[in-house]
């Protein structure tokens, strides 16, 4: 089974093409024409959306002020700046609640988790369709977290209403460099049958996947103090504070209800 499926990832162009996903930080200065970004677009609406709702906004940061601001509201990341096209995916139930005061709807539940949720997730299987689409393309694709870090700041450069937030940044362009493949965990790791395992077998795995990460790291020339993982990932789960989401979220209307007991109906 395992030759077989290692034999489609080298004949499959498209499991090919997602098997070696990387992210890419360096682009040459060719531009990106209208119509094929407009392309990847229209692919990234055909994934799967809850309900129909199409719960995504994207926008492509063209001036060169804003994208400057963006940049530097992101950590300051360069290939911000230099990318031939720097796309902001929004979660957007906009749309949606103007549709139900457009109809007088009973009610908008934008104020719980499966609001969030729902946009959310639509935003990133949006975003994953377009990632896809472009690297098809010969193109390569850099997503920007970092967009979060001051999001009432980056909401108002775009001039984001209510019921939108930016999930995050999205840089594209043609290639000026191809870095190494960053392994992934084990799929023992991440793969499960039947049921969720035992925390033991969940750290043998971890266990052997820090020493891929050891050498990775240490032919990157990063992470020199302690190039394990899972050292790694306990310091950056550690910085989640660091985005001051819940507040801005809030103002925009997704807030998270807790007058209501489990099991009732709200």
């Amino acid at each position: 089974m395992a030759r077989k499926t290692e034999s489609r990832l080298v004949s499959n162009p498209v499991l090919k093409a997602l098997a070696g996903h990387r992210s890419i930080r360096k682009y040459d200065s060719r531009p990106l024409p209208d119509d094929l970004l407009a392309d990847l677009i229209r692919c990234g609406q055909r994934a799967s959306t809850s309900s129909n709702l199409q719960a995504t906004s994207v926008i492509h940061v063209t001036n060169v002020d804003t994208k400057e601001q963006l940049t530097r509201l992101s950590a300051d990341q360069n290939q911000i700046r230099t990318s031939a096209a720097f796309l902001v995916f929004c979660a957007d139930l906009h749309r949606d609640w103007l549709a139900w005061q457009q109809h007088s709807g009973e009610r908008f539940d934008g104020d719980y988790a499966e609001a969030l949720l729902i946009a959310t997730v639509d935003a990133a299987l949006f975003m994953q369709n377009v990632a896809v689409a472009a690297e098809a393309e010969g193109l390569g694709i850099c997503m920007i977290g970092a967009i979060r870090n001051h999001p009432r700041e980056v909401g108002g450069l775009l001039g984001l209403p209510r019921y939108v937030y930016a999930v995050s940044g999205f840089c594209i362009g043609w290639p000026d460099d191809t870095p190494s493949e960053k392994p992934r965990l084990p799929l023992d790791a991440v793969f499960y049958k039947d049921r969720y395992p035992s925390d033991e077998a969940l750290l043998s795995e971890m266990e052997a996947y820090d020493q891929t990460m050891i050498d990775f790291y240490t032919t990157q020339e990063m992470h020199s103090k302690d190039p394990r993982w899972t050292t790694v990932m306990s310091q950056r789960t550690g910085r989640f504070h660091q985005r001051p989401l819940e507040p801005f979220l809030r103002e925009q209307g997704f807030g998270w209800r807790d007058d209501v007991e489990e099991g009732t109906d709200p």
